[in-house]
This record gives structure tokens, sequence and C-alpha cells, in this order.
């Protein structure tokens, strides 16, 4: 009777084992979460949101500004800031992930955001110009459902390959009547946490909610952190496509 070599079995148990795991590393749950996240963040028309921004950087005094945003689709943004007076003027267009432009009335130019400048501090806040332009979750991260509970799933969302997205993973806290974030923590490629950000006091008009308050912690920055205060909310207000162009920028509003 012929005998098995010695390093087969062993060979056949990997493939065994490889072939077990392949389908372990899909996630249709996790994903399917991250989809719905992506919807109902992204469900109305527009928005027009105002916000009291408070910034605390540790040993520093506590900075404010106010700005307005108006959002159309899944990823126009057009910033306006309204106080204080030496930022006044200022506005900053978002068309995607990639592409942003900033009027500066100082000069009188638009210029467009380097992509170089987007990880650096978005207006001195503890959030960067990345942060404030990442607007879903599921086209940059694969996601992987952790736990549930009666109320929220907790899934953890890994880069996709070839995506340029500015954390190598995130772990979100998802709220199951809104399904929006209430907490996610954001970590790089060696699993440091980088940021905590929390979102509460969600209310709704229809099938749209909102948070009202919302922080960004920086751990990197000896715990730095921004607040958002919503002063002012508007739903589906139909603002046209020509306000979001890199040539309207310079109109005042």
């Amino acid at each position: 009777m012929s005998r098995v070599p010695t390093a087969l079995p062993a060979l056949l148990a990997i493939v065994g084992m490889l072939s077990c795991a392949a389908p372990a590393r899909a996630d249709p749950a996790g994903d399917k979460i991250l989809k719905a996240t992506d919807e109902a963040m992204t469900r109305a028309k527009d928005q027009i949101f105002e916000y009291e921004i408070t910034t605390q950087e540790p040993g520093k005094a506590k900075t404010k500004l106010t700005m307005r945003v108006a959002i159309k689709g899944k990823s126009w943004r057009l910033i306006d800031f309204l106080a204080p007076g030496d930022i006044k003027g200022m506005r900053y267009l978002i068309l995607s992930f990639s592409q942003m432009w900033v009027y500066l009335p100082q000069y009188q130019k638009v210029r467009r955001v380097a992509s170089h400048a987007r990880s650096q501090s978005f207006m001195g806040t503890a959030l960067s110009q990345d942060d404030a332009s990442l607007s879903t979750y599921g086209e940059f991260y694969s996601g992987k459902l952790l736990s549930e509970t009666k109320t929220h799933w907790k899934v953890e969302g890994t880069k996709r390959p070839g995506k340029d997205a500015p954390y190598a993973k995130v772990e979100l806290t998802i709220a199951k009547d809104t399904q929006q974030a209430t907490e996610l923590l954001w970590f790089n490629d060696k699993g440091a946490k980088l940021k905590t950000e929390t979102r509460w006091d969600y209310e709704c008009q229809g099938n749209i909610c909102g948070p009202k308050y919302m922080k960004m912690v920086d751990h990197m920055r000896g715990g730095m952190w921004t607040e958002f205060n919503r002063l002012g909310w508007k739903v589906n207000t139909g603002i046209p496509d020509s306000e979001f162009t890199p040539r309207a920028l310079q109109r005042a509003k």
C-alpha cells in the first residue's frame, strides 16, 4: 500500500482551513448596515444647517465660530463662515472626497485644496479637511457586524483596497431607530485610536434625521475637542445645482 507523504496531510489541512475561512471574511450583514446608514444620511434632496462651533485645545482658550452648511445629494457641500469677523465671508465647496475649493475673501480668489492638505486641521478645529468631506462610509469601508443589541449595532469598517479613505479602520455604533451613528472610533493602520466622534439628540423631519450635537476628540493632539451645536436646520429647500460650482463660490450670500 502506498504511503501518503508526511507533508501532504498538513498541506491539506491548511487548504481546508483557507477554504472554510474565505467565506467568513465576507460579511453581508455589516455591509448592509453601512449601506442603510449611508442611505439614511443622504436621503434628503438638500439640507441647510447652521452651527455654533466650540474648540478646546489643551492649554489654550476656547475658540468659537459660526458657519452655515448647505448639503445637496450624497456629497455636495457648501460651507459659509459667518463669524468671527476675521473669517466671515470665507467659503468652502466640497463636490467629492477629493474635490475641494476654498474662497478667500481677503484675496477675492478661489483656490483648490491640495490633496496633501486634506489631513490638516479644518479651520483650527479637531476635524481634518478629510473629516469635513467624508459623507458616506460603504464606498470606502467594508463592514463587519461586531455585536448587536435591541437598540444598536456595532460595525467595524475596514478600508477597501484601492480606496483613498482617511483612516484605516472605523468602529461605528449605529442606532436602529434612525440607522445613523451615535459614536465613531477612528483608527490608523497600526490599530491606534486617533479620534472619537459622538453624535446625540437626534431629531427628525419626516424620515430625515440628524443630530443636534456632535463632538470630535483628537487623541493624538492631547484630547483636543470640537463640539457642534446646531442652531438651525432646513430640509428640501430646493437649492439649485448652480450654487455648487467653483465659479459661484465667489458670490456673496
